[in-house]
């Protein structure tokens, strides 16, 4: 076996990994986030012994899962924001035990625009989640193999 072959065969493994993180990292969207732990993980642990080559689609695995991560945290801050205060309306107006009637919330321009905010944030978060890792992928199954030694 020359040295060509054990490249190659590394290059293949390497980039089944690489595939695997891509597919968990898409699939993370679907399952709460759990597979994008996983594949963050491994992306942070497979980095270093990588080839050049792999070392960039980890460290893109890595920019996914934060930037998703990020913009879900964003999200769910807003929409928690505008909850909070339409909560604490209600509360401040003794409707705690008595029907609660749409016409009687104070939904103010800043209520409003965390909703809005947080409805825009998720869909950035779900298109990233799901463009990303596909576009990855994609890119690291048509690349081709490394050089060879001449």
């Amino acid at each position: 076996m020359t040295v060509t072959d054990v490249d190659a065969r590394r290059f293949e493994s390497e980039r089944v990994m690489g595939m695997i993180g891509y597919a968990l990292l898409f699939s993370a969207i679907f399952f709460a986030g759990v597979p994008g732990i996983v594949a963050v993980i491994m992306a942070y642990s497979q980095r270093g012994s990588a080839g050049p080559q792999l070392r960039e689609h980890y460290r893109f695995q890595i920019q996914i899962f934060w930037i998703g991560f990020l913009l879900g945290l964003v999200a769910g801050i807003c929409g928690l924001w505008a909850i909070l205060d339409v909560t604490g309306d209600v509360w401040r107006n003794g409707d705690i035990h008595g029907d609660v009637q749409v016409e009687d919330l104070d939904l103010n321009g800043q209520v409003i625009g965390l909703f809005i905010a947080s409805g825009v944030t998720l869909a950035l978060m779900t298109l990233w989640s799901l463009a990303a890792p596909a576009i990855g992928f994609i890119r690291l199954a048509t690349a081709p193999r490394p050089a060879e030694a001449a």
